[in-house]
């Protein structure tokens, strides 16, 4: 299939179906991290990249025939999900004819738009990737559009928790040597106090990345970036590992370390 893929088993989302929208590559960031491919093209303008009704005859395809259990239908895929400007339109179809929750992860670049929070708003959980609060990181490590703005982005995603009813999560993905500061973690504290999360996810580089620069975070490093983040923030990196070193490590320890 061309634009369905998986399932998979994501670490946060269990057994989920992944939807693309955009094609390879674009997306309106060109995040170091990025494990899928470099941006080809850097754009924020929204458009039918993609024929949704393409995407839902696939995937009614796939959903025909598939007989095991889905949690989630996932948009992500190679690109900004949300560029695509049939998503709500398709969102909507997928919930007209299915039970399965719809997860759209985002990377917050165009939820300053109003038609874009319209859009989302039929979604189950909508997840908001948010690496920075200030500027000079937020470029940074998003190597983001020169419009894009990072206080716009997270006003925005604040006026949409106001509207947004279901599942509204942040994942902030953290690079060594990037925005991996205390000050860009302060920030974050503050910004997330506002949007007022149900659930914080603290990441980092696990898979290969486009840019080999990328590194991710130690152990103790996340432990240290979960406390002054706060708001009730979760590691997902290492998560079997960072529970044993909390067990065997004091967090004063580590705290006095750094």
């Amino acid at each position: 299939m061309k634009y369905i893929y998986g399932p998979v088993r994501s670490r946060r989302l269990g057994v989920s179906l992944g939807i693309s929208t955009v094609p390879a590559k674009v997306c309106s960031f060109n995040c170091v991290y990025c494990d899928v491919a470099k941006t080809t093209a850097l754009t924020g303008e929204r458009k039918e990249y993609v024929s949704a009704d393409e995407i839902l005859k696939e995937l009614r395809k796939f959903l025909s025939t598939y007989n095991k259990h889905l949690d989630h239908i996932t948009f992500s895929g190679f690109g900004e999900p949300t560029l695509n400007s049939k998503i709500g339109y398709m969102i909507a179809e997928i919930k007209e004819h299915t039970n399965i929750p719809v997860v759209v992860l985002t990377n917050s670049s165009l939820i300053s738009r109003g038609d874009v929070k319209i859009d989302l708003l039929q979604a189950d959980i909508v997840k908001f990737t948010l690496n920075a609060a200030r500027t000079d990181y937020y470029k940074k490590i998003n190597q983001s559009l020169d419009s894009i703005k990072v206080e716009d982005v997270i006003k925005g995603i604040i006026n949409f928790r106001k509207m947004f009813t279901h599942e509204l999560w942040i994942e902030i993905m953290l690079v060594k040597g990037v925005n991996d500061y205390e000050s860009n973690y302060r920030s974050l504290h503050d910004a997330l106090e506002l949007i007022r999360a149900d659930k914080v996810h603290i990441n980092t580089v696990v898979r290969e990345p486009s840019f080999g620069f990328a590194k991710s975070l130690n152990i103790e490093e996340l432990i240290l970036a979960k406390e002054i983040i706060g708001n009730g923030a979760e590691l997902i990196s290492l998560r079997r590992e960072v529970h044993y070193h909390i067990q065997s490590q004091p967090l004063l320890q580590i705290h006095r370390n750094k």
